[in-house]
């Protein structure tokens, strides 16, 4: 979900103006990038936003990065320099996976 990734590269720490390289990093053409920029000019908070919608897309070359994942997205940090972002981002994707499994755990026991 678009609001989940938003709110995860902001308890990252993950610094907002810097959205149009991370959309580079992640696949995006700059063509996408700067209908963006015009569509929303100066607010870095919705640029980011439109950003990652057209990442979770899939739009422009984001498969040849990896597709949209939290691997891609922890890359494209580490690319950048934002390795207390990613380091951050790889932490929670973890335990994200660990709740996912312990909710099937969970349903698999009770459904079996």
């Amino acid at each position: 979900e678009l609001i989940d990734v938003v709110d995860l590269l902001e308890r990252c720490g993950f610094p907002q103006a810097k959205w149009y390289r991370l959309g580079l990093k992640l696949g995006l053409h700059k063509n996408t990038l700067g209908a963006i920029e015009r569509n929303h000019p100066g607010d870095v908070s919705r640029c980011l936003t439109e950003c990652l919608c057209q990442w979770l897309s899939r739009a422009d070359n984001v498969d040849s990065k990896g597709g949209a994942t939290f691997d891609s997205l922890s890359d494209a940090l580490k690319s950048m320099n934002e390795n207390a972002a990613a380091d951050k981002l790889d932490q929670e994707s973890k335990l994200i996976s660990l709740i996912v499994l312990v909710l099937t755990l969970c349903v698999c026991v009770c459904v079996c």
